[in-house]
């Protein structure tokens, strides 16, 4: 689970299921308010284990690493390509 804080009230904006529900999030608020909006916030990955916890990035360095990841996200979970043939 993904989780939004924000880094001068300390306290939690949001969770999100998957790294796409975050970069979703995340563009919106970029689209609606700009991304200096971005500075006050970090986000953080809270995984089923302990050591599975990591802080995703900050400011707008956040935004690129949730693009990342939700891109790595959906390539793992996507059909094979419509434009390979299958033998047989």
């Amino acid at each position: 689970m993904y989780e939004l804080w924000d880094s001068i009230t300390r306290n939690m904006v949001d969770t999100y299921r998957t790294a796409t529900e975050a970069e979703e999030y995340l563009g919106r608020m970029v689209r609606e308010q700009g991304s200096p909006v971005l500075r006050r916030f970090f986000l953080s990955y809270e995984g089923d284990r302990e050591e599975d916890d990591a802080l995703v990035g900050e400011g707008e360095a956040m935004l690129v690493a949730i693009k990342r990841l939700a891109t790595e996200e959906r390539a793992a979970i996507s059909p094979p390509s419509a434009n390979h043939r299958q033998v047989g």
